[in-house]
Formats: C-alpha cells, sequence, structure tokens
C-alpha cells in the first residue's frame, strides 16, 4: 500500500487561487477571496499599491501587474502548510509588453485562509524563511 499526500483544504485554496491567477480566470479566483480579503505586496510595481483591501481591490492590484506584461506567470514549487496560513516558495516569470525581455525571480509568499477563502495574502518575500518570519510576526502580534 502506497501513502498519498493529501494537501490540506487550505493548501487547495491556495493551489486554486495559483491555477485561477495564472489562467488570468477572475471569476474563479475572486470566489476564493474573502470580502474584507487583504494583500500586501513587499515588491510592488511604480503605479500600483503596495496594499490592498477587499475583492475589488485586490483584484485591480492583480491586474495591474497583468497588464504590466505580456507573460506573467507564476509556478509554485512548495506549499508549506502552516496550520491556517500557507507559504509558497515560487518561481515568477515575466516577459515584457514588447516580448524583448524576460525576468525570472524566486520568491516566496504567505496566504492565511479561514473557512475556504483567502483572507490575507503577503508577497515579494526574498525567501520562504522571511515569509515564514511575516507568519510567526502575524501570529504574535
Amino acid at each position: 500500500m502506497h501513502n498519498v499526500y493529501v494537501p490540506s483544504a487550505n493548501v487547495d485554496v491556495i493551489r486554486r487561487l495559483n491555477v485561477a491567477f495564472n489562467a488570468g480566470d477572475l471569476d474563479a479566483l475572486q470566489s476564493l477571496l474573502s470580502p474584507d480579503v487583504e494583500f500586501v505586496d513587499h515588491l510592488p510595481l511604480p503605479d500600483a499599491a503596495q496594499e490592498a483591501h477587499g475583492v475589488d481591490e485586490v483584484t485591480n492590484v492583480l491586474g495591474q501587474w497583468r497588464e504590466g506584461f505580456s507573460g506573467f506567470r507564476a509556478e509554485v514549487g512548495e506549499y508549506i502548510d502552516l496550520d491556517d496560513y500557507v507559504v509558497c516558495s515560487t518561481h515568477w516569470r515575466f516577459t515584457s509588453k514588447d516580448g524583448e525581455i524576460e525576468l525570472d525571480w524566486h520568491g516566496a509568499e504567505a496566504h492565511q485562509v479561514h473557512r475556504g477563502k483567502l483572507i490575507w495574502s503577503a508577497g515579494g518575500f526574498r525567501d520562504v524563511q522571511a515569509a515564514i518570519q511575516a507568519v510567526e510576526q502575524r501570529q504574535t502580534g
């Protein structure tokens, strides 16, 4: 008999968010957001908000990222299940509108899920440890 890893419900929510994001499926993405979702971007675009609150603002910020590039993907390499929190190690790929510049960036994000909905997300961490530290600060603060 083989042991099969079954991801937690919270990891599954973050996986589905990532799939929806990469597909540009705003309806699916919005269906996984709590009405009072909070988002913090530690590496925002120059014209994009660093923080967003609520489904519309979060969707707008993500839309600004997508509009800035012709190709924009997040490939999650690892999901770290921390009860209500999920930390992701992610490989981001960006292609400029003219297709002449391609960027690869490895970083991390931290997410909090409650009752099947994303309630808090922070991106732009340099590595998984920095994202875990943000989760620990949020838990104690």
